[in-house]
């Protein structure tokens, strides 16, 4: 994609629904880039007609770091021949020491097994903590019953539980990516096999995105700060929102503080639903978060493992999973069905 006419790239994405402030946040942001290669796109004469996104990050295991990077936006034009989003995939493998894929769009969940040298396909658990009656019309059939529903403002926000309205005093909460916060994640690796993102990796994702509004949610007493949280909505909407830890979350009494005030903080917001995510390897926060009132989805997400320049990269499924993978950060359409679903 460095080599590729920017605005060529930008009107492809154009065309894929995807609007100018997020490409130019989350593609051309150089700040995030860094001079890493950030997708790889398929030219036929002066236009783009293919394309893969990469989000590049640092893995390490026993000492032994791994330039790697996570897969996104995958498309070819419908009106282009065959094969040629299989070759941008194999080519990205020589860009980086391994590839990584959690969910993805059709494309990928039918392309990336073929190639992938380990495939966990319920890897990720999806949680949501229902909050009012709008989170059941979401997941109601598509036509005439869920549009009038839908537009019920009223019936939307009928509270589904009750939920302390006030918020934890242990617990701070303030608006924006708190730089204590974010620096957190630079401390969570240890000896697990996982991502090893940096502060700018997650202002990045939610500092800067133009799409969202986050909050930090730490422990107002706490100094220097062992774990925080954070939680965030869509720009359009402020009816779903999202968490995700930074720092570890084996002391699961601070973390129960942090999800509590977190979820009182949003039901103040008039949030309809909060929604996490998990690796099914994480039993002790899959327990907590059920404790705390958080139903499992039935639909899990596939996580896949490519090598690319690195033969002997691990391909161990990640000990943790979370909303700050890959790009699922910023994007809400899947949240638009039932808390069962």
């Amino acid at each position: 994609m460095s080599e590729a006419d920017p605005a060529a790239v930008k009107r492809y994405l154009l065309g894929r629904q995807m609007p100018p402030e997020i490409i130019d946040w989350k593609y051309f942001d150089e700040r995030f880039n860094r001079g890493r290669e950030r997708g790889l796109v398929w030219v036929r004469g002066d236009e783009v007609a293919g394309f893969l996104g990469l989000i590049p990050f640092l893995t390490e295991k026993e000492g032994s770091r791994a330039e790697c990077a996570w897969l996104c936006d995958w498309s070819i034009d419908p009106s282009q021949a065959g094969g040629m989003g299989l070759m941008l995939l194999k080519r990205a493998g020589g860009l980086y020491d391994g590839l990584f894929n959690l969910g993805g769009n059709e494309n990928t969940r039918q392309i990336v097994p073929r190639l992938a040298d380990r495939t966990v396909p319920d890897a990720a658990v999806n949680l949501v903590l229902p909050m009012r009656l709008g989170s059941v019309f979401a997941g109601l059939p598509g036509g005439l019953v869920k549009r009038v529903l839908s537009q019920q403002k009223f019936l939307q926000h009928i509270p589904l539980r009750w939920v302390r309205p006030s918020g934890d005093p242990r617990v701070s909460i303030e608006p924006g990516l708190s730089v204590r916060v974010s620096s957190l994640v630079e401390n969570q690796a240890g000896d697990c096999w996982r991502p090893l993102y940096d502060s700018e990796f997650v202002d990045w994702q939610l500092g800067r995105c133009p799409a969202i509004t986050c909050w930090s949610c730490h422990s107002s007493s706490e100094s220097p700060l062992r774990t925080a949280a954070v939680i965030w909505k869509s720009r359009s909407s402020k009816g779903f929102w999202r968490l995700a830890f930074c720092g570890p979350t084996d002391d699961l009494g601070e973390i129960s503080a942090l999800v509590r005030a977190a979820s009182a903080f949003v039901y103040r917001q008039r949030g309809i639903a909060l929604f996490a995510i998990a690796s099914h390897l994480e039993d002790d926060l899959i327990q907590l978060l059920a404790q705390r009132g958080f139903l499992r989805r039935r639909e899990r997400l596939p996580f896949h493992v490519m090598r690319g320049r690195k033969p002997g990269l691990p391909t161990d499924e990640f000990a943790a999973l979370s909303f700050l993978d890959t790009d699922m950060a910023y994007r809400f359409e899947s949240e638009m069905t039932a808390p069962g679903a």
